[in-house]
């Protein structure tokens, strides 16, 4: 699943399903650009169980060139429609919000 590793990625952490999730900083790109699975692991549990996290581009925004990803993670951000990671990259910036959780 890995395309590429963002180092500012890892260690952040959300909330999704009643549940902390600490990100890996492993981002897959799934879609053209359009997708991003990125790996997680349960902070609020002893065992730590390994899930990836779905984020699909927020709106109809041109998305992340696949070939040239770099470590390009600008922030999380939450609000009342849901979570996002934002990536910049050549002076813009791509919301991803979070879709759906699949355990590994």
């Amino acid at each position: 699943m890995v395309d590429t590793h963002w180092d500012s990625l890892r260690g952040e952490e959300l909330r999704y399903r009643g549940n902390a999730w600490e990100l890996t900083g492993d981002v897959g790109v799934r879609q053209n650009g359009e997708l991003l699975a990125v790996e997680a692991t349960q902070a609020d549990d002893v065992r730590r169980r390994t899930v990836t996290l779905h984020f699909g581009l927020d709106g109809s925004a041109s998305s992340l060139n696949p070939g040239n990803l770099g470590d390009n993670f600008e922030s999380l951000e939450r609000d009342d429609d849901g979570q996002r990671i934002v990536v910049k990259k050549g002076g813009r910036r791509y919301q991803y919000e979070l879709r759906r959780m699949e355990s590994a």
